[in-house]
C-alpha cells in the first residue's frame, strides 16, 4: 500500500525534466554570451538611448520629482477625505444603533 506516492514520483521526473531544459547557468558568467542563450530572435537590434546634457538631465529629475510629489500630495488628500467620511460614517452608525 503506497498511498499514492506515484504521483510525488511524477513530480520529482517532471522537474527533472524541466531543469534540463534550461541553459546552463555557468556558461552565462563565463562569457559575454548571456545574449545568445536567452534571445529568441538572431540580429536583433540594440535600443539606442539618446545623449542628454547634464543640466538637461537634471531638469527632467526635478520634473519627474516634482510631479511624483504633486501626486503624493493628491492620494494623501484623497486618503484622508476617505478616512473621515468613513470615520463620520462610522460614528453615524454608532450613534443610530444607540
Amino acid at each position: 500500500m503506497s498511498y499514492g506516492a506515484g504521483h510525488i514520483m511524477d513530480m520529482i521526473s517532471r522537474m527533472k525534466q524541466n531543469r534540463n531544459l534550461r541553459p546552463s547557468n555557468r556558461s552565462k558568467f563565463k562569457e559575454n554570451n548571456r545574449q545568445s542563450i536567452n534571445s529568441t530572435a538572431d540580429g536583433q537590434e540594440k535600443p539606442f538611448f539618446k545623449k542628454i546634457a547634464p543640466d538637461k538631465l537634471k531638469q527632467i529629475n526635478a520634473q519627474i520629482q516634482f510631479e511624483a510629489k504633486r501626486q503624493r500630495k493628491k492620494e494623501r488628500l484623497i486618503y484622508g477625505v476617505f478616512y473621515i467620511c468613513f470615520a463620520l460614517a462610522l460614528i453615524r452608525l454608532l450613534v443610530w444603533l444607540h
